[in-house]
């Protein structure tokens, strides 16, 4: 069965708890348990920031709880193990894996081997703002071009930026900050002029929510033979574990080595590691995940066509909505109801971004959008 995150802790708390009593400190006093006199838990719905709602399996949930009373150990052979796994997954050799502590802190490595004064990153705008942010801390020329009027990656403009220099190129696909795709072809197509000095990475962290069609297909599950592509995944989205902090990317053997002396896998605690694995172990459970996100997000369509209101077409866990009314007061609203959605989009001002929760999640932001004012009054 599914699991919220609320209840996520509170069954790992089960776990806790008889480990615990079996341990011999447990004659130590602990903090007392929360009495009425103080307040309760936040009512706070949070839609803001493409978390899996439901969380992890309950295979996961079960490797978590064995798992806590070894969150005093430092990895030995989870992070290899979980390596291994991941290269097998996608039928490369181990040594093409790099794992780290959450696609951010990977993409912090990228920027320290890649980036720096004199070099250049290429992007869409908008688009995740992660890579861009490190590359701009490391002093490289960031160039974002425009999405299209279709919301994909213009390709003749990033090549045009790119010229003859040695450029890196971020292409989120689906694009983390809209949802929508960028057809594969056009990809494949932009590949080829690319000049052979220029490195791509191919962020495919909402990989499984795409919806089926002719137009998508994985860099991992067909794979180019292109020594200058790197390709991002997470167990933040489908799997349920943006807690626990892992990511990876698939990389050409002489780009992997450039990351060895970055130790990102020793910053995998041992607990995500068993997570991780556990999570790759459980197909079914990846499969159900992707149905029943498809499902939501249809529900949350069928809401806002109801309404006569526009959404771009999705292709992830969350929602780019033009409201037909002043985004900035929708937010407001929302929050002042206890519902946060995430925060605005400078290149798409008339847009609001809502992560998909719950069904008790997705009911609150409905009760909360229908007390939100006339147009008119809003704008006043």
């Amino acid at each position: 069965m599914p699991t919220s995150r609320r209840d996520l802790f509170r069954r790992l708390g089960i776990g806790v708890a008889a480990s615990v009593v079996s341990h011999p400190l447990s004659r130590v006093a602990f903090a007392s348990p929360i009495t009425a006199d103080q307040p309760a838990p936040s009512t706070l719905v949070q839609l803001n920031r493409d978390e899996n709602a439901y969380g992890p399996s309950e295979k996961v949930l079960a490797v978590l709880r064995e798992s806590i009373a070894s969150s005093n150990r430092y990895p030995r052979t989870e992070c290899d193990s979980l390596v291994q796994k991941i290269a097998a997954t996608h039928a490369v050799q181990p040594e093409q894996v790099i794992l780290g502590p959450g696609l951010s802190a990977i993409y912090r490595s990228v920027a320290n081997i890649f980036l720096g004064p004199g070099k250049r990153l290429i992007q869409a705008l908008p688009t995740s703002s992660c890579l861009g942010g490190f590359a701009k801390q490391a002093d490289t020329d960031v160039i974002d071009v425009h999405i299209n009027k279709r919301y994909q990656h213009d390709f003749p403009a990033m090549l045009a930026a790119a010229g003859r220099s040695e450029s890196f190129i971020y292409i989120s696909n689906p694009n983390g900050a809209t949802s929508t795709l960028t057809p594969r072809k056009d990809i494949e197509a932009f590949l080829d002029k690319l000049p052979p000095e220029a490195n791509v990475v191919i962020d495919e962290s909402y990989h499984h929510f795409v919806n089926p069609n002719g137009e998508y297909a994985s860099f991992l599950d067909q794979p180019m033979a292109d020594p200058r592509v790197v390709v991002a995944r997470t167990f933040s989205k489908a799997y349920g574990l943006a807690g626990m902090r892992v990511g990876y990317l698939i990389a050409p053997r002489p780009i992997a080595h450039r990351f060895k002396g970055e130790k990102l896998q020793a910053d995998v605690t041992i607990v995500s590691a068993r997570a991780a694995t556990a999570a790759l172990d459980d197909s079914e459970y990846l499969q159900f995940a992707i149905k029943r996100n498809a499902d939501d997000r249809q529900e949350f369509l069928n809401r806002v066509n109801g309404y006569m209101m526009r959404a771009l077409d999705s292709h992830s866990n969350f929602i780019m909505l033009d409201p037909m009314r002043p985004a900035d007061h929708v937010v407001e609203h929302l929050k002042a109801h206890d519902v946060v959605i995430g925060p605005l989009t400078p290149a798409m001002p008339k847009y609001v971004r809502i992560s998909l929760g719950t069904p008790a999640e997705m009911n609150k932001f409905w009760a909360a959008w229908d007390l939100m004012p006339a147009t008119g009054k809003m704008a006043m």
